[in-house]
């Protein structure tokens, strides 16, 4: 009984030991995952200890996206097909849009300066402005070219959520067009 007593103690013993290194070797682990998360918040440290970041090499921005309505049609005569018109308008109408207002401020109007979204003419200031819907992309100028004295040009976005172009904007005109630019709206 001796015998056994003793090699139950040293058993316990031995057991008691790999349990307090064992719960000491979980706590390391948990406090050593808790270190390498924070560390992988940071960027500059995530290249380092992330094999799938230095696996991807360099990152790029995603190109533009692109519309079905933004493709021209193939037209080998320079002519629109009309029904290709009505086609490209409602593909146009299923995505997001706004509406903002090009004001005239001087002279108050003029019929021979006009406003275009992508290269087409959307209306003229006859009446001293222009109301015109605008989609994601498009592309704005406004022609004063015929235009016989300066004029100057007020961007009312309708308090939008537009990045481009910006809400009260002025724009001044010396017989040329004026690149409004691209239209960009916040995502």
């Amino acid at each position: 009984m001796g015998m056994e007593n003793r090699n139950d103690k040293f058993r316990r013993a031995q057991f008691s030991t790999i349990d307090r290194l064992l719960i000491k070797l979980a706590t390391i682990a948990v406090i050593l995952v808790l270190v390498v998360q924070v560390l992988l918040l940071n960027g500059e440290t995530r290249k380092y200890l992330s094999l799938a970041d230095k696996l991807e090499g360099e990152q790029i921005t995603s190109p533009a996206t692109m519309y079905a309505a933004d493709v021209p049609w193939p037209n080998p005569d320079k002519t629109t097909n009309p029904v290709n018109k009505v086609v490209a308008k409602s593909i146009r109408s299923l995505r997001p849009n706004k509406d903002i207002t090009i004001r005239m401020i001087t002279p108050p109007s003029q019929a021979d300066a006009l406003v275009t979204v992508n290269g087409e003419a959307v209306g003229n200031f006859g009446k001293g402005k222009v109301d015109i819907t605008i989609f994601d992309g498009d592309y704005i100028e406004i022609d004063a070219s015929q235009m016989q004295t300066p004029a100057q040009f007020v961007i009312d976005t309708h308090k939008h959520d537009l990045i481009f172009p910006a809400d009260g904007i002025l724009l001044e005109s010396q017989k040329n067009i004026i690149v409004v630019g691209k239209v960009i709206f916040k995502k």
